[in-house]
């Protein structure tokens, strides 16, 4: 090795850049290459520069064949370094093991309490006592940095995220339920993010491994950092929710079905909160019929309301527009029927764990007894087809275009058939879920 190459590496090294070392193997001649240059013995077509720096962006060594002979591609990465927002129990596990997977780790916490509470300094871990909007300004997050927050606090993750969203981090991870992590988006999209820049976020963070104990997420948590950073996972589709709330509950009568009560909350309600509690996200509601009280209903749910001012044209119409208002990036969208109470989260869940666009599984119908229910899960691929939806029907016309794209999912009770049509329906339901209900 030249001693001109030599001294390159190693003050790119020093500089934390990452560099790769192109060595042709019949002549010993070599080169170096950064994202923005290449200097060395080796004068490179441009496919082939192009080729090692896609190398040095997965940090994996390659062997090319090249007119000019056979090359050997050896990258040089800085470190891989984790922020971890909030000196909370969680923390220290994860510290632990990140740093062992060799990590450099910064927690930063401006709380001093939380950050005595831990054994942090006697792991050998650093603490920034700022506040994390400074804190990782001054770390100068990049390509080869994990960003978490755990403190579940927005005053502190909020500001970080803000950071880590106009960073090139591979990995944002966020700690919460769906419905934190719903009103956690809609506070960063006040903040000028968009919904490209939304879908960095990992929330809830983690894979989901069931783990509940500390040191549990903490293994959840940095499996999906590793999966993240080598591509070495399928990453979990990322699926919306449509709950259709518009239609005028024509027998009914002069009530609106949806905002007859049960347990003492309106029917509409168990639709979207059996969305928000699913791995969907985000959930949007299509109003229509008497919009104002539906919207009033759901003030307090962290969900997306779009109103369908053509509602009496039918079903098709709130369709459209539920699927028209998500936003892109999606793979797919989980319509729930807002006159379904029955339907609850694991439903959804297990419509969401059937989708695999790779098997063909892109429209998922949940059955009971050999019976089509309702919700179902349509791949983003169709989502031009029922934007040529009319009429009073719903989707159900798409499937039979689309045999081999179908999986029957088989649940384990009749929620997915149970819709509440007629007063007597929301008062069967209303009378067993206690004497507080009426219509």
């Amino acid at each position: 090795m030249r001693a001109q190459t030599l001294e390159r590496l190693v003050s790119a090294r020093a500089a934390g850049t990452p560099i790769a070392l192109v060595t042709q193997l019949d002549s010993g001649a070599q080169c170096v290459i950064t994202a923005t240059s290449s200097d060395g013995e080796l004068a490179l077509a441009p496919d082939v520069v192009a080729a090692v720096r896609d190398a040095l962006t997965r940090g994996e060594a390659l062997r090319r064949e090249t007119p000019d002979g056979v090359l050997f591609v050896r990258p040089y990465l800085p470190a891989p370094r984790l922020v971890v927002v909030g000196a909370v129990h969680i923390t220290e596990p994860l510290a632990r093991m990140a740093k062992l997977v060799g990590y450099g780790v910064t927690i930063v916490d401006p709380r001093r309490a939380f950050a005595a509470s831990q054994d942090f300094a006697g792991a050998g871990l650093a603490i920034d006592g700022g506040w994390p909007d400074a804190a990782l300004a001054r770390l100068a997050l990049d390509a080869g940095t994990a960003v978490v927050t755990l403190s579940h606090d927005p005053k502190l993750d909020d500001p970080a995220l803000d950071q880590a969203l106009r960073s090139d981090a591979f990995y944002i991870g966020a700690l919460g339920s769906r419905r934190t992590h719903a009103a956690r988006r809609r506070r960063l999209a006040a903040r000028g993010h968009d919904e490209a820049a939304l879908a960095r976020i990992r929330g809830p963070v983690g894979l989901d491994i069931g783990a509940r104990a500390p040191a549990e997420i903490a293994v959840a948590i940095l499996a999906e950092m590793i999966a993240a950073r080598r591509g070495g996972a399928r990453r979990a589709p990322r699926i919306g929710a449509v709950v259709l709330a518009a239609g005028r509950s024509r027998r009914m009568g002069a009530a609106n079905k949806l905002l007859g009560t049960v347990a003492g909350a309106p029917l509409v309600t168990r639709a979207v909160d059996a969305a928000l509690a699913s791995r969907a996200t985000p959930v949007l509601v299509v109003v229509g019929h008497e919009a104002e009280r539906v919207r009033a209903a759901l003030a307090d749910r962290p969900v997306t309301i779009v109103e369908n001012p053509h509602f009496a044209d039918g079903l098709s119409s709130s369709l459209r527009t539920g699927v028209a208002a998500l936003p892109a990036g999606l793979d797919g969208a989980v319509v729930l029927l807002g006159d379904m109470p029955h339907v609850a989260a694991h439903h959804v869940d297990r419509l969401i764990a059937a989708f695999d666009p790779r098997a063909g599984r892109t429209i998922c119908v949940p059955t009971w007894s050999a019976q089509r229910g309702n919700p179902v899960l349509w791949g983003a691929a169709f989502f031009a087809e029922i934007a040529a939806l009319t009429g009073d029907v719903g989707a159900r016309a798409l499937i039979d275009r689309h045999p081999a794209q179908l999986a029957l999912v088989e649940m384990d009770d009749d929620a997915v058939l149970r819709d509440v049509d007629t007063p007597i329906d929301l008062a069967a339901l209303a009378a067993r879920n206690g004497p507080q209900d009426a219509s």
